[in-house]
């Protein structure tokens, strides 16, 4: 088997960090490209929230900035100069896509955490990894926090 893309998803959560240096010791061994991807959710509010002052634009326009920056960082600080590395930021649905990400640009293997900042949102809607598990076209390597404990229910 011969890896030349991976995927790493982030949202920048600790247990996303470390899931990191697995998919960076996997292109060290295989000599394969990384390919960093952080999907911001849109931005969902009442209709009725016109009297506020936020501007929804300004906001996206800062947090693609923060994104940028973020993705730049973990360049710099945590891939070997040696691994070519590609960031991409999209918005929509996570999981969605991540998967359709994965697809369209041929990646041979995504690595990423098994949990991350979602809480609430789990419990109602199910987990992001979960769902690339399920519907992606290629191998997923999903990587626990040691600080992630698992409990029979």
């Amino acid at each position: 088997m011969q890896f030349t893309k991976i995927l790493v998803p982030t949202d920048f959560s600790e247990s996303a960090m470390y899931a990191l240096p697995f998919a960076v010791d996997l292109a060290r061994k295989y000599t394969a490209s990384l390919h960093i991807l952080h999907v911001v959710e849109p931005i969902v509010a009442p209709v009725d929230f016109a009297w506020g002052t936020y501007s929804y634009p300004d906001i996206e326009k800062q947090l693609s900035g923060y994104v940028e920056k973020s993705l730049a960082k973990i360049i710099q600080d945590q891939i070997p100069g040696e691994i070519e590395t590609k960031t991409t930021n999209l918005h929509g649905k996570p999981w969605r896509e991540i998967v359709a990400f994965a697809k369209d640009q041929n990646m041979d293997l995504i690595v990423m955490a098994t949990h991350g900042l979602s809480g609430l949102s789990h419990a109602l809607y199910g987990s992001t990894s979960e769902k690339v598990i399920r519907k992606a076209h290629c191998p997923v390597l999903t990587v626990r926090h040691p600080d992630v404990k698992f409990e029979m229910p």
